[in-house]
């Protein structure tokens, strides 16, 4: 398993110089960027990623699971680049879709797995974090069952600031002995398998 989890993608030198090095050559990959923009705001940095990704000489794919896209199943990407936006709609679409089941598979598999923000937080155990605080996001689609994919052990809190302390503070109290990991919006981890380094 292979998972670049940020808060913002490649927009950080550092973290799209990470992700340019693990490919022998960017221009013979395939991405299919996950997406599920339900405002103008989220569609411009749904926008910016894939801007991102063919600026690297990437052939992208995507596919908006907001709006019932048939999913190309028989097709097999070399990377799965899943945005940001609200997590529990994300979630919860990606389960309608039944997307959840072919990422995970597709995942565990090999392929490459790069999220952004929300696509960050859904790999893990669950998404409580992601409605955690002030600047959590509204769990405007009552969704009950919050468990992620459950592909890596931690609870990204994506776009951190010391703003937020106190409210990721109250949320490790609450999870005590699980591991929480805070990335601002110029960092990430990679998860290689059981290792992980932060970037």
């Amino acid at each position: 398993m292979k998972l670049l989890l940020t808060s913002t993608g490649l927009t950080n030198e550092n973290v799209r110089k990470f992700f340019i090095s693990q490919f022998d050559r960017l221009d013979k990959k395939t991405t299919c960027v996950i997406t599920s923009g339900r405002t103008k705001k989220e569609q411009y940095y749904i926008d910016e990623s894939v801007r991102e990704l063919s600026d690297l000489g990437i052939k992208v794919t995507e596919l908006n699971i907001a709006r019932n896209d048939v999913f190309p199943y028989r097709s097999t990407f070399d990377i799965y680049y899943v945005c940001g936006g609200n997590t529990f709609y994300i979630l919860d679409r990606m389960r309608k879709t039944k997307i959840d089941r072919f990422l995970i598979d597709a995942v565990v598999r090999g392929k490459f797995y790069l999220g952004v923000s929300a696509g960050s937080i859904i790999p893990g155990p669950d998404i409580e974090i992601s409605g955690w605080g002030e600047a959590g996001d509204p769990n405007d689609i009552n969704l009950q069952d919050l468990t992620g994919f459950g592909l890596v052990p931690y609870l990204i809190v994506p776009h951190y600031t010391e703003q937020e302390k106190a409210d990721v503070e109250a949320f490790k109290k609450k999870r005590k002995g699980e591991s929480v990991i805070e990335l601002t919006d110029d960092q990430a981890i990679f998860v290689e398998d059981e290792k992980m380094v932060r970037i």
